[in-house]
């Protein structure tokens, strides 16, 4: 049996289509869309263009499930609907034109699920933090023995924070100092239990991006970890809006090269709060979490 799901982000729109037959779980297809929608708000309000991108993409990937025959579609919608103040007149337009139910997740519910993606991986410790880092928000969960403690939900993520806190491309000095500032103010006004670990495991394209970045720019011989002491250096090396220091970002990801340093940033925030000393790069999704308990409760 085919599944869909789709992770309305508020940056990306992300399709995953996964094959479940005779007990096994496979992720087969995916397929993003760049839509900006944190973009597309006026007033804390989903546009009006706004709502029809994300009329036109859903649309797109629904006849993309019906071509390939998908039994069963779910959506789900994180903080690019969570946060608007529209938020039913959009969900009920989504209904009404696409005959489209879309799920939104709070935060806690999304860092569960992000959490519950790890059991597709096996990662070098069953302790430390996780985080997954979308356009409008970043989700935590502290845990022991592969078992969370904490899960909340950081209401700053790449996207909003670009269009916050950066002037041009890539953020000055400054203004990095200023953003690591905000995030860490966040942390503390959420009032996280006491943690720390050497590892904070991170899952989404965004983390897997800059992992490619890293490499790309000669940091890290394993292909899954970024210490902690290459981040600054990356951020200094960057931290100018130059001709040359934007050819890597472009090389790496043309669709997300305003967001990589936004990305770091929050990083290296959570890893002064908590005494973090590496990143272990999880290549997987939110979509991976959400899919293990649509087959739990399917069966």
């Amino acid at each position: 049996m085919l599944y869909a799901v789709t992770d309305i982000g508020s940056s990306i729109i992300k399709y995953k289509i996964y094959d479940y037959t005779n007990g096994n779980l496979e992720s087969v297809i995916i397929n993003d869309k760049t839509t900006g929608l944190i973009s597309y708000r006026k007033d804390n309000k989903l546009t009006s263009k706004g709502i029809t991108v994300l009329l036109d993409t859903l649309k797109e990937l629904i006849t993309y499930s019906n071509k390939l025959n998908v039994e069963k579609n779910y959506f789900y919608a994180t903080a690019s609907l969570r946060n608007i103040d529209n938020r039913e007149e959009v969900l009920n337009v989504v209904k009404e034109k696409l005959n489209v139910d879309i799920t939104i997740l709070t935060g806690e519910e999304e860092a569960r699920h992000s959490f519950n993606a790890i059991n597709w991986i096996d990662i070098p410790k069953d302790e430390g933090l996780l985080v997954d880092i979308g356009g409008g928000s970043s989700e935590v969960s502290i845990f022991q023995n592969k078992t969370p403690l904490e899960q909340k939900s950081i209401p700053l993520g790449v996207l909003k924070i670009y269009n916050q806190y950066v002037s041009l491309l890539l953020p000055t000095q400054e203004e990095q100092k200023h953003i690591i500032g905000e995030v860490r103010e966040k942390i503390k006004e959420l009032d996280f239990m006491k943690a720390s670990g050497e590892y904070l495991y991170g899952i989404g394209k965004s983390i897997v991006i800059l992992k490619k970045l890293f490499s790309h720019l000669g940091y890290g011989s394993d292909e899954n970890i970024i210490d902690i002491e290459d981040v600054d250096t990356v951020l200094k090396q960057l931290s100018t809006n130059t001709k040359e220091n934007f050819k890597p970002l472009l090389l790496v990801d043309s669709e997300r090269v305003h967001t990589m340093i936004p990305c770091l940033l929050i990083i290296k925030a959570i890893a002064l709060e908590f005494n973090i000393e590496k990143v272990f790069v999880c290549n997987v999704t939110l979509q991976d979490g959400l899919i293990l308990d649509i087959i739990e409760n399917d069966k």
